[in-house]
C-alpha cells in the first residue's frame, strides 16, 4: 500500500511553486517547487502529519499549536508557500475538507460569537493594533507608511467614498470603536448611529463622544433589531459582514435595502472571496472567530442587483489587508511577553494568534482572500461625482462643516 508521503509526494510532482520543505518524524525530507526553500516544515510526529493532510488547517494549526510541527523560517512566509499545494490538495480525495454546516445562528450566539473574540478586551487589541483600535483593513499611500497613520487614512478613504454632506443620517453597522463615525461627525458633520454586538465597544463610544461633543449615538444590538424606520441617508459596514453566516447574508441585504432612504450610498468593506464558497477555515472558526463566513465579489453583485442598488465603485484593497495583518503579527510578536504577563493568557493561547495572524497575511498575499470596498446607491443617484476625483482631492476643513441639532426621535 503506498504510503502518504509518497502519495503526496506524486500529487505535487512537478509543482513550481515558492519552495518549501518537508521534514519528517522518521529523519527523512521532501523538497517541492523551484529554488531555495522560503521555509522548512518539521512533522515532529506521524500524527501531526496525518492531522493536517486529513484535518487540514485545523489538524496544521493545533499540531503548530501544540509543539508537534515546528517551522524554520518566517511563518508568514511559509504558510504562503503552502498556501497553492493546500487549496490544491483540498479538492482531491487525499483530503478531508471540513465544511461548515448552513446553519442559522440565533441572535444570543451571534452576539456570544462576537464576544469571544472582540470580548478579550481593549488592553489586549491594544498591545497589537493601531492607536485607534482599528479592527480591519489600513490604506497605505505606500508601503512604507504607518499602521495608524495607514488606519487614519482609510477612515477618510472610507468616508469620502460616502459622499458626506453636513446633516446627513449615517449608519454604521458594526461599528467597531467607533472612530470612523467620530471623524464623519466632526469633519462633515453628519449625525450618526451604531450598532455592535460589544459591550466594551459601546461603553468606549459613548464616553468618548460625550467627551468630544459629537453627535454619535451607539446601541448594543443585531442589525436585525433595527426598526426599518427612519430611512438612513448612508449606510456603512466596515469589516463586520464576515460574522453574519452564510445562512443570514440574505436577511442582511434585506435589512440594509429597507433602512436605505430612497438614492442612500451605501458602503461595504467586507473580506471576500472571488467567487461563492460554503464553509470556513476550520482552526479559524473552531479557535478564532466562530460563526464567520467569507462573502463573495460575485455574491455581493448579484445581491446588491436584485434589490435594486446601482453599484457604482469597486475597490479591491487585498495587498493592504496582507500589510495590515503583518503589521498586526509584527506588534503581537513585539508584545508577546508583555501580554502574556498583563493579561495571563496562555502559551496556545499565544501561539494559536501567532499563527491566526501569519494566516490571515498569507491568505491575502496569496490571493486566497481579498477586501472587498463596494459603494452602491438605493436607485439611480445621479448626485454623486461624476469621477474618482473627489476622493483625492484636499481634505475639507473640519470648521466648515455645517451642523444641526440631533434628531431626538432617530436615537429613540
Amino acid at each position: 500500500m503506498i504510503s502518504l508521503r509518497k502519495k503526496l509526494a506524486s500529487m505535487l510532482d512537478g509543482y513550481e511553486g515558492t519552495a518549501f520543505e518537508l521534514g519528517y518524524w522518521d529523519g527523512s525530507s521532501a523538497r517541492f517547487g523551484r529554488g531555495t526553500p522560503v521555509a522548512r516544515v518539521h512533522f515532529r510526529t506521524r500524527t501531526s502529519f496525518y492531522r493536517s493532510m486529513f484535518d487540514t488547517s485545523l489538524g496544521f494549526g493545533e499540531s503548530y499549536v501544540d509543539g508537534t510541527i515546528r517551522i524554520e523560517g518566517d511563518l508568514e512566509e511559509a504558510l504562503l508557500a503552502l498556501t497553492g499545494p493546500y487549496l490544491h490538495l483540498s479538492q482531491s480525495e487525499v483530503m478531508r475538507p471540513w465544511m461548515q454546516k448552513l446553519i442559522a445562528r440565533s441572535l444570543p450566539r451571534e452576539k456570544a460569537d462576537v464576544e469571544h473574540h472582540y470580548g478579550l478586551g481593549n488592553d489586549f487589541y491594544e498591545l497589537y493594533l493601531d492607536k485607534k483600535l482599528q479592527y480591519s483593513c489600513a490604506y497605505f499611500r505606500t508601503q512604507d507608511t504607518s499602521l495608524d497613520q495607514a488606519q487614519d487614512d482609510k477612515i477618510e478613504h472610507t468616508v469620502r467614498k460616502l459622499y458626506l454632506q453636513p446633516g446627513q443620517k449615517l449608519l454604521d453597522v458594526g461599528c467597531g470603536w467607533g472612530h470612523l463615525m467620530f471623524h464623519a461627525a466632526e469633519k462633515y458633520g453628519v449625525q450618526c448611529h451604531g450598532i455592535t454586538l460589544c459591550d466594551n465597544q459601546a461603553a468606549y463610544i459613548r464616553e468618548e463622544a460625550k467627551r468630544r461633543g459629537l453627535d454619535v449615538h451607539v446601541k448594543v444590538q443585531s442589525y436585525l433589531e433595527l426598526p426599518d424606520a427612519p430611512k438612513w441617508d448612508r449606510i456603512v459596514s466596515v469589516g463586520m459582514m464576515c460574522h453574519i453566516g452564510e445562512s443570514r447574508i440574505d436577511q442582511f441585504y434585506d435589512k440594509v435595502k429597507s433602512l436605505s432612504a430612497p438614492g442612500a450610498i451605501v458602503l461595504l468593506h467586507c473580506i471576500s472571496k472571488m467567487k461563492e464558497a460554503t464553509g470556513s477555515d476550520p482552526f479559524v472558526e473552531k479557535h478564532v472567530f466562530p460563526g464567520y463566513w467569507f462573502n463573495s465579489l460575485e455574491g455581493m453583485t448579484t445581491r446588491a442587483a436584485d434589490r435594486g442598488y446601482n453599484v457604482l465603485d469597486v475597490e479591491n484593497l487585498r495587498r493592504h489587508y496582507a500589510l495590515t495583518a503583518h503589521h498586526w503579527r509584527k506588534n503581537f510578536l513585539k508584545n508577546y511577553d508583555l501580554i502574556q504577563r498583563r493579561l495571563g493568557f496562555d502559551d496556545r493561547f499565544m501561539r494559536t494568534w501567532e499563527f491566526y495572524l501569519a494566516s490571515v497575511v498569507a491568505g491575502f498575499k496569496s490571493g486566497h482572500m481579498n477586501l472587498i470596498q463596494m459603494v452602491m446607491s438605493n436607485g439611480v443617484n445621479d448626485s454623486y461625482p461624476w469621477t474618482r476625483d473627489f476622493m483625492y482631492e484636499r481634505p475639507r476643513a473640519a470648521d466648515k462643516a455645517e451642523r444641526r441639532a440631533p434628531d431626538a426621535q432617530l436615537y429613540a
